[in-house]
């Protein structure tokens, strides 16, 4: 049985792990496996099994003695709470060698995300086709769309008066790849993914192994 809960109600700690549930319940969908375990889901995820056991309970979903979970609720669970079911339409601002290569990457789309904007403030890309985009003027983005989430890949000298368009344009949730931290309003969310840093932590790794 399931009961739907609010994702509010899961903590940041669950929220954070359920797109790496949701790809290894794909997997095992897709190979037409009707069932798993907690214990399968600690190992795909490198977890306890414990901590698998309290993230799906939050989720309102119970497990049967020697059967485990339905693959299949507890996918459209997930999916649903990350809003995936219904596509998510995202602005993707910076139309530069990283912004082209996110045009491309198909993996949004297996996640029910659609780039279905482009827009840059440079006036030598701004209605230009690029990626298969006409590009747009940020400055004209306003609120006259059906966006809620945008993609920042601009220099970080630019980042935080692009996120205040995006704010001012209603955008509530904000992929940032600039090397800047982004002040926003509370009600906006901005998850932030520093390539260099992870890149040093892998360094940092890799020299601890082979040392």
């Amino acid at each position: 049985m399931t009961d739907q809960p609010a994702a509010k109600k899961l903590s940041a700690r669950t929220l954070s792990r359920l797109p790496q549930y949701l790809r290894y319940l794909e997997v095992m969908h897709a190979q037409g496996v009707a069932h798993v375990t907690s214990a399968q889901l600690a190992k795909a995820l490198g977890c306890s099994d414990a901590l698998t056991r309290k993230d799906v309970a939050a989720m309102g979903h119970s497990g049967r003695a020697g059967q485990g979970y339905s693959v299949e609720a507890l996918r459209y669970t997930i999916a649903h709470i990350l809003g995936v079911t219904s596509g998510r339409r995202v602005l993707l601002v910076g139309a530069g060698n990283l912004g082209t290569a996110l045009m491309s990457y198909e993996g949004f789309g297996d996640r029910g995300m659609h780039i279905t904007a482009v827009a840059d403030s440079d006036p030598a890309k701004i209605g230009q086709i690029i990626g298969g985009y006409t590009i747009l003027d940020i400055n004209d983005i306003g609120t006259d769309h059906d966006m809620e989430l945008a993609i920042v890949a601009v220099p970080g000298e630019v980042a935080q008066d692009v996120a205040d368009i995006l704010v001012d344009a209603g955008i509530t949730g904000i992929l940032n790849f600039a090397p800047r931290r982004l002040q926003v309003p509370d009600h906006v969310r901005v998850q932030t993914v520093d390539l260099s840093a992870e890149l040093q932590i892998l360094a940092f790794h890799r020299d601890g192994t082979s040392g």
